[in-house]
């Protein structure tokens, strides 16, 4: 089986892409958590943190750093995002290609958090989630147009 996020990175498959550079891509994740639930996606397929370059590596970091500034203009998380690697089958990486979460949160959203992490894979009202994921891609790119 192809990896997803090299099917997207090679242009095979679409995605509500952000941002791009060298070494990663940005992107909505289509099973979000919450609202603008990003993820900063290595364009090499490295399963494990410890499978990128050292100076990839700490890059990750720094792109997160800013695309979090992006989440935080556009109105997102602004007083807190969640960053999440889920680093092999057993921390519950269900793609294993190495992924950054970035997951905005507000005040009170722990029952709707919750409620998404036991549903976000059922078909539930995907063509709403669809139309807010268009939605935030817009809104994304013309922020990270000035952010990045």
């Amino acid at each position: 089986m192809t990896c997803v996020f090299c099917a997207i990175a090679a242009g095979q498959l679409p995605a509500h892409q952000l941002y791009q550079d060298d070494d990663f891509i940005v992107l909505l994740d289509i099973f979000p958590m919450r609202p603008a639930h990003v993820l900063i996606v290595s364009r090499a397929h490295a399963p494990f943190l410890k499978d990128l370059p050292a100076p990839v590596r700490d890059r990750l970091l720094q792109l997160a750093d800013r695309i979090a500034a992006a989440l935080r203009a556009a109105g997102y998380g602004r007083e807190g995002i969640n960053l999440v690697i889920n680093d092999g089958p057993d921390s519950n990486q269900h793609v294993p290609h190495l992924h950054l979460h970035l997951i905005p949160r507000r005040a009170g959203d722990l029952a709707a958090l919750l409620w998404r992490l036991l549903v976000r894979f059922l078909p539930l009202g995907r063509k709403r989630i669809e139309a807010r994921l268009q939605t935030e891609a817009e809104q994304l790119r013309l922020v990270l147009g000035k952010e990045i």
